[in-house]
């Protein structure tokens, strides 16, 4: 199993890009606007300028995905681009452009979209510019404007999604958006002689609608979120959740004869 979401968040802010110009309507078209991002539409524009094919050769983004172990080219991402954006793909893929920027930064993704059981997975790749404290907020709201779309407009019941064990802030803070550690698949992922955890995660539609009940929206807005995650919790949920089915593993194996 490939890890869906990928880039480590780290904590410095992000840069704006002062000097581009306004940007004109006919580069990009938004699909969800945001607060400090827009997920647009991918087109042409995103492999030619944008360099979106180049992110996945960059060590720093694929170091936590199965991204990276070739050469990645601008005619690869061309063919990508013309599958994801077929009548019949079973995929939504839209690109992250934070607000004040002509460029994409990201790109975020349901897959596997069943409309008989009502899920799909989230995947999400940071690949340029910072890896600051603006990245992870366009991270957090990325996933979340995706994640509302697929409850309140496509009617899923079921968003999931995986990560290796190392990305443990990023676990901290999806808690906020209902996300909840699912399970955790032992040594799971392994890039190169290293080998990791990779944790499962999901949110449901009752952990949506909840979330939406506690504070009245889905998406908090920036400020705050930053009051949410400051009183988040520094422990970890994936180490009580793997603490906890090791113990009720040994405990269940505990006198049987094997």
């Amino acid at each position: 199993m490939m890890p869906s979401d990928t880039t480590p968040p780290s904590d410095a802010d992000a840069e704006r890009d002062e000097d581009a110009p306004a940007l004109p309507e006919a580069e990009y078209e938004t699909f969800i606007e945001g607060e400090t991002i827009d997920l647009v539409i991918p087109r042409d524009i995103a492999v030619h300028r944008d360099r979106w094919h180049s992110w996945f050769n960059d060590p720093k983004v694929t170091r936590y995905s199965d991204h990276g172990l070739w050469p990645n080219t601008p005619e690869k991402q061309l063919q990508f681009l013309e599958r994801v954006t077929h009548a019949e793909s079973d995929r939504l893929v839209l690109l992250i452009r934070p607000k004040g920027l002509r460029r994409a930064t990201g790109v975020i993704s349901l897959s596997g979209i069943n409309f008989l059981h009502r899920l799909a997975q989230v995947g999400m790749v940071i690949g340029a510019g910072p890896r600051g404290a603006g990245a992870l907020f366009h991270g957090l709201e990325a996933k979340a404007r995706i994640a509302e779309h697929a409850f309140d407009t496509m009617g899923l019941e079921r968003v999931w999604g995986s990560q290796a064990r190392p990305l443990a802030d990023w676990q901290r803070f999806q808690v906020l958006f209902g996300f909840r550690v699912e399970g955790v698949m032992r040594h799971a992922f392994r890039r190169g002689q290293a080998v990791h955890d990779l944790i499962l995660t999901a949110c449901t539609l009752d952990d949506f609608d909840a979330v939406k009940a506690a504070r009245g929206a889905y998406w908090p807005g920036k400020t705050r979120l930053l009051e949410l995650m400051r009183a988040c919790p520094t422990e970890s949920p994936v180490d009580a959740a793997s603490t906890a089915i090791d113990e009720a593993a040994r405990r269940y194996a505990d006198g049987l004869e094997l």
